[in-house]
Protein backbone atom coordinates (compact mmCIF):
# COMPACT_ATOMS: atom_id res chain seq x y z
CA UNK A 1 0.00 0.00 0.00
CA UNK A 2 1.16 3.54 -0.73
CA UNK A 3 1.78 6.14 1.97
CA UNK A 4 -1.36 8.07 0.96
CA UNK A 5 -3.50 4.92 1.13
CA UNK A 6 -2.18 4.18 4.62
CA UNK A 7 -2.76 7.81 5.67
CA UNK A 8 -6.41 7.73 4.55
CA UNK A 9 -6.79 4.34 6.21
CA UNK A 10 -5.44 5.75 9.48
CA UNK A 11 -7.93 8.64 9.32
CA UNK A 12 -10.72 6.10 8.90
CA UNK A 13 -9.28 4.13 11.82
CA UNK A 14 -9.20 7.20 14.11
CA UNK A 15 -12.77 8.14 13.22
CA UNK A 16 -13.97 4.62 13.96
CA UNK A 17 -12.22 4.67 17.34
CA UNK A 18 -13.97 7.93 18.16
CA UNK A 19 -17.49 6.95 17.04
CA UNK A 20 -18.56 4.54 19.84
CA UNK A 21 -17.28 6.88 22.57
CA UNK A 22 -19.04 9.87 20.99
CA UNK A 23 -22.24 7.84 20.68
CA UNK A 24 -22.01 6.47 24.24
CA UNK A 25 -23.28 9.66 26.00
CA UNK A 26 -26.12 9.87 23.46
CA UNK A 27 -27.48 6.46 24.39
CA UNK A 28 -26.94 7.11 28.08
CA UNK A 29 -29.29 10.09 28.19
CA UNK A 30 -31.48 9.65 25.11
CA UNK A 31 -33.37 6.76 23.44
CA UNK A 32 -31.47 4.63 20.94
CA UNK A 33 -33.83 5.84 18.20
CA UNK A 34 -32.40 9.34 18.60
CA UNK A 35 -28.95 8.11 17.55
CA UNK A 36 -30.39 6.71 14.33
CA UNK A 37 -32.36 9.93 13.78
CA UNK A 38 -29.51 12.39 14.30
CA UNK A 39 -27.20 10.22 12.17
CA UNK A 40 -29.65 10.38 9.27
CA UNK A 41 -30.37 14.09 9.68
CA UNK A 42 -26.70 15.08 9.81
CA UNK A 43 -25.99 12.84 6.82
CA UNK A 44 -28.74 14.56 4.83
CA UNK A 45 -27.39 17.99 5.86
CA UNK A 46 -23.91 16.93 4.72
CA UNK A 47 -25.31 15.84 1.39
CA UNK A 48 -27.19 19.15 0.97
CA UNK A 49 -24.03 21.14 1.68
CA UNK A 50 -21.96 19.11 -0.79
CA UNK A 51 -24.71 18.80 -3.44
CA UNK A 52 -23.37 21.67 -5.64
CA UNK A 53 -19.99 19.90 -5.84
CA UNK A 54 -21.24 16.37 -6.50
CA UNK A 55 -24.42 17.13 -8.46
CA UNK A 56 -22.87 15.99 -11.81
CA UNK A 57 -22.33 12.52 -10.32
CA UNK A 58 -26.11 12.28 -10.07
CA UNK A 59 -27.35 14.33 -13.02
CA UNK A 60 -25.04 12.98 -15.73
CA UNK A 61 -26.55 9.51 -15.50
CA UNK A 62 -29.82 10.23 -13.70
CA UNK A 63 -32.18 8.11 -15.83
CA UNK A 64 -29.97 5.04 -15.59
CA UNK A 65 -29.60 5.52 -11.84
CA UNK A 66 -33.33 5.91 -11.20
CA UNK A 67 -34.23 2.78 -13.15
CA UNK A 68 -31.29 0.69 -11.99
CA UNK A 69 -32.26 -2.37 -9.92
CA UNK A 70 -29.17 -1.68 -7.79
CA UNK A 71 -30.93 1.41 -6.43
CA UNK A 72 -33.11 -1.00 -4.44
CA UNK A 73 -30.00 -2.03 -2.53
CA UNK A 74 -29.37 1.64 -1.63
CA UNK A 75 -32.93 1.93 -0.36
CA UNK A 76 -32.55 -1.30 1.62
CA UNK A 77 -29.29 -0.04 3.13
CA UNK A 78 -31.00 3.13 4.37
CA UNK A 79 -33.72 1.18 6.16
CA UNK A 80 -31.29 -1.37 7.58
CA UNK A 81 -28.83 1.33 8.69
CA UNK A 82 -31.51 2.93 10.87
CA UNK A 83 -32.20 -0.44 12.44
CA UNK A 84 -28.52 -1.30 12.87
CA UNK A 85 -27.63 1.96 14.64
CA UNK A 86 -30.57 1.54 17.00
CA UNK A 87 -29.56 -2.04 17.86
CA UNK A 88 -25.90 -1.05 18.11
CA UNK A 89 -26.78 1.66 20.60
CA UNK A 90 -28.90 -0.79 22.60
CA UNK A 91 -25.73 -2.91 22.92
CA UNK A 92 -23.44 0.11 23.48
CA UNK A 93 -25.45 0.96 26.59
CA UNK A 94 -24.14 -2.20 28.27
CA UNK A 95 -20.98 -3.15 26.36
CA UNK A 96 -19.06 -0.73 24.16
CA UNK A 97 -16.68 -3.53 23.15
CA UNK A 98 -19.53 -5.66 21.85
CA UNK A 99 -20.97 -2.70 19.95
CA UNK A 100 -17.89 -2.71 17.70
CA UNK A 101 -16.42 -6.23 17.76
CA UNK A 102 -19.25 -7.75 15.71
CA UNK A 103 -17.62 -5.96 12.76
CA UNK A 104 -14.91 -8.63 12.42
CA UNK A 105 -17.48 -11.35 11.73
CA UNK A 106 -19.34 -9.04 9.35
CA UNK A 107 -16.09 -8.19 7.56
CA UNK A 108 -15.28 -11.87 7.02
CA UNK A 109 -18.77 -12.77 5.80
CA UNK A 110 -18.97 -9.77 3.46
CA UNK A 111 -15.50 -10.34 2.04
CA UNK A 112 -16.14 -14.02 1.42
CA UNK A 113 -19.36 -13.24 -0.46
CA UNK A 114 -17.73 -10.45 -2.49
CA UNK A 115 -14.77 -12.61 -3.47
CA UNK A 116 -16.64 -15.84 -4.12
CA UNK A 117 -19.56 -14.39 -6.07
CA UNK A 118 -18.83 -10.79 -7.10
CA UNK A 119 -15.19 -10.79 -8.24
CA UNK A 120 -13.65 -8.45 -5.70
CA UNK A 121 -10.38 -10.30 -6.23
CA UNK A 122 -8.52 -10.05 -2.91
CA UNK A 123 -5.28 -12.09 -2.82
CA UNK A 124 -5.46 -15.38 -0.91
CA UNK A 125 -3.31 -14.14 2.01
CA UNK A 126 -5.54 -11.12 2.58
CA UNK A 127 -8.67 -13.25 2.39
CA UNK A 128 -7.26 -15.76 4.90
CA UNK A 129 -6.38 -12.94 7.31
CA UNK A 130 -9.90 -11.53 7.03
CA UNK A 131 -11.35 -14.97 7.71
CA UNK A 132 -9.07 -15.20 10.77
CA UNK A 133 -10.55 -11.96 12.03
CA UNK A 134 -14.02 -13.40 11.52
CA UNK A 135 -13.20 -16.52 13.56
CA UNK A 136 -11.81 -14.31 16.31
CA UNK A 137 -14.99 -12.24 16.29
CA UNK A 138 -17.02 -15.43 16.62
CA UNK A 139 -14.92 -16.50 19.64
CA UNK A 140 -15.52 -13.08 21.19
CA UNK A 141 -19.20 -14.03 21.56
CA UNK A 142 -18.21 -16.79 23.99
CA UNK A 143 -14.92 -15.65 25.56
CA UNK A 144 -15.04 -11.83 25.32
CA UNK A 145 -17.27 -9.15 26.78
CA UNK A 146 -20.19 -10.22 24.55
CA UNK A 147 -20.79 -13.18 26.88
CA UNK A 148 -22.17 -10.68 29.45
CA UNK A 149 -24.96 -9.61 27.11
CA UNK A 150 -28.51 -10.69 27.77
CA UNK A 151 -30.34 -13.04 25.43
CA UNK A 152 -31.72 -10.07 23.51
CA UNK A 153 -28.30 -8.41 23.50
CA UNK A 154 -26.72 -11.49 21.91
CA UNK A 155 -29.59 -11.66 19.41
CA UNK A 156 -28.98 -7.99 18.52
CA UNK A 157 -25.25 -8.78 18.17
CA UNK A 158 -26.03 -11.47 15.58
CA UNK A 159 -28.50 -9.22 13.74
CA UNK A 160 -26.11 -6.29 13.35
CA UNK A 161 -23.39 -8.73 12.26
CA UNK A 162 -25.60 -9.94 9.40
CA UNK A 163 -26.63 -6.39 8.52
CA UNK A 164 -23.01 -5.23 8.52
CA UNK A 165 -22.02 -8.09 6.23
CA UNK A 166 -24.81 -7.17 3.82
CA UNK A 167 -23.49 -3.58 3.69
CA UNK A 168 -20.10 -4.80 2.41
CA UNK A 169 -21.89 -6.60 -0.40
CA UNK A 170 -24.28 -3.70 -1.11
CA UNK A 171 -21.44 -1.17 -1.28
CA UNK A 172 -19.36 -3.38 -3.56
CA UNK A 173 -22.24 -3.89 -5.99
CA UNK A 174 -23.97 -0.52 -5.94
CA UNK A 175 -20.92 1.75 -6.13
CA UNK A 176 -19.62 -0.06 -9.20
CA UNK A 177 -22.97 0.28 -11.02
CA UNK A 178 -24.49 3.65 -10.06
CA UNK A 179 -21.64 5.45 -8.25
CA UNK A 180 -20.88 6.34 -4.67
CA UNK A 181 -22.78 9.64 -4.47
CA UNK A 182 -26.20 8.32 -5.59
CA UNK A 183 -25.67 5.35 -3.27
CA UNK A 184 -24.95 7.58 -0.28
CA UNK A 185 -27.70 10.05 -1.22
CA UNK A 186 -30.53 7.54 -1.61
CA UNK A 187 -29.52 5.40 1.37
CA UNK A 188 -29.29 8.48 3.63
CA UNK A 189 -32.64 9.89 2.48
CA UNK A 190 -34.32 6.50 2.97
CA UNK A 191 -32.78 6.27 6.44
CA UNK A 192 -34.23 9.71 7.25
CA UNK A 193 -37.67 8.66 5.95
CA UNK A 194 -37.45 5.55 8.15
CA UNK A 195 -36.78 7.80 11.15
CA UNK A 196 -39.84 9.90 10.32
CA UNK A 197 -41.93 6.76 9.99
CA UNK A 198 -40.97 5.38 13.40
CA UNK A 199 -40.94 8.84 14.95
CA UNK A 200 -39.15 10.51 17.83
CA UNK A 201 -40.37 13.29 20.12
CA UNK A 202 -40.19 17.01 19.36
CA UNK A 203 -37.76 17.40 22.26
CA UNK A 204 -35.48 14.79 20.66
CA UNK A 205 -35.45 16.77 17.41
CA UNK A 206 -34.48 19.81 19.47
CA UNK A 207 -31.56 17.86 20.98
CA UNK A 208 -30.29 16.91 17.52
CA UNK A 209 -29.31 20.54 16.86
CA UNK A 210 -28.66 21.89 20.36
CA UNK A 211 -27.10 19.13 22.47
CA UNK A 212 -23.31 19.30 22.23
CA UNK A 213 -22.73 15.55 22.48
CA UNK A 214 -25.31 14.81 19.80
CA UNK A 215 -23.99 17.48 17.41
CA UNK A 216 -20.35 16.36 17.73
CA UNK A 217 -21.28 12.70 17.21
CA UNK A 218 -23.35 13.58 14.15
CA UNK A 219 -20.71 15.77 12.52
CA UNK A 220 -17.92 13.22 13.09
CA UNK A 221 -20.12 10.47 11.64
CA UNK A 222 -20.82 12.47 8.48
CA UNK A 223 -17.18 13.44 7.89
CA UNK A 224 -15.99 9.88 8.42
CA UNK A 225 -18.71 8.49 6.16
CA UNK A 226 -17.63 10.72 3.29
CA UNK A 227 -14.03 9.66 3.88
CA UNK A 228 -14.98 5.97 3.89
CA UNK A 229 -16.93 6.31 0.64
CA UNK A 230 -14.10 8.28 -0.98
CA UNK A 231 -11.59 5.59 -0.06
CA UNK A 232 -13.90 2.81 -1.31
CA UNK A 233 -14.24 4.48 -4.70
CA UNK A 234 -10.80 5.93 -5.37
CA UNK A 235 -8.20 4.17 -3.24
CA UNK A 236 -8.94 0.72 -1.87
CA UNK A 237 -11.14 -2.36 -2.35
CA UNK A 238 -14.25 -2.25 -0.16
CA UNK A 239 -12.98 -5.13 1.99
CA UNK A 240 -9.73 -3.29 2.80
CA UNK A 241 -11.65 -0.14 3.71
CA UNK A 242 -13.66 -2.36 6.04
CA UNK A 243 -10.39 -3.63 7.55
CA UNK A 244 -9.35 -0.10 8.55
CA UNK A 245 -12.82 0.42 10.00
CA UNK A 246 -12.81 -2.77 12.03
CA UNK A 247 -9.24 -2.63 13.35
CA UNK A 248 -10.41 0.26 15.52
CA UNK A 249 -12.27 -2.34 17.60
CA UNK A 250 -9.22 -3.53 19.62
CA UNK A 251 -8.41 0.05 20.62
CA UNK A 252 -12.04 0.63 21.60
CA UNK A 253 -11.91 -2.56 23.68
CA UNK A 254 -8.80 -1.46 25.57
CA UNK A 255 -10.28 1.95 26.37
CA UNK A 256 -13.53 0.24 27.38
CA UNK A 257 -11.66 -2.04 29.78
CA UNK A 258 -9.93 0.95 31.37
CA UNK A 259 -12.89 3.35 31.41
CA UNK A 260 -15.97 1.12 31.73
CA UNK A 261 -14.36 -1.97 33.35
CA UNK A 262 -15.52 -4.27 30.54
CA UNK A 263 -13.88 -7.65 31.15
CA UNK A 264 -10.25 -7.64 32.25
CA UNK A 265 -7.61 -5.58 30.50
CA UNK A 266 -5.79 -8.85 29.78
CA UNK A 267 -8.83 -10.35 28.03
CA UNK A 268 -9.31 -7.25 25.91
CA UNK A 269 -5.60 -7.09 25.06
CA UNK A 270 -5.53 -10.72 23.92
CA UNK A 271 -8.36 -10.15 21.44
CA UNK A 272 -6.88 -6.81 20.39
CA UNK A 273 -3.35 -8.10 19.80
CA UNK A 274 -4.54 -11.10 17.79
CA UNK A 275 -6.64 -8.76 15.66
CA UNK A 276 -3.60 -6.57 14.97
CA UNK A 277 -1.56 -9.64 13.94
CA UNK A 278 -4.22 -10.57 11.39
CA UNK A 279 -4.48 -7.01 10.11
CA UNK A 280 -0.78 -6.24 9.61
CA UNK A 281 -0.44 -8.43 6.46
CA UNK A 282 -3.52 -6.70 5.03
CA UNK A 283 -2.07 -3.22 5.51
CA UNK A 284 1.51 -4.01 4.48
CA UNK A 285 0.65 -6.12 1.41
CA UNK A 286 1.24 -4.57 -2.01
CA UNK A 287 -2.00 -4.22 -4.01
Amino acid sequence: MSFFQILVGLLIFVSMVARPFLYKPCVKYFPAELSAAFTSIWLVLGLIITFPFFYPLLSDNFSNIIFSPYLLLSIAKGVLLWWMIKLQQDINKYSTSSSVFWGFIALALGSLINNLFFNEGLPLLQLLCICGLGIMGFLFMFLGDAKRLSFYGKFYFILITLIGASFSVFDHLVISHIGWYPHLLFSSVCMFITCLFFGISKHDYYNIFTNKDVVIAGVVYVLSEFLIIYASVNLLPVSLVAVFMRIAAPVVMIFSALKYKEQSLRNQLVFGCIAILFVLPLILAKN
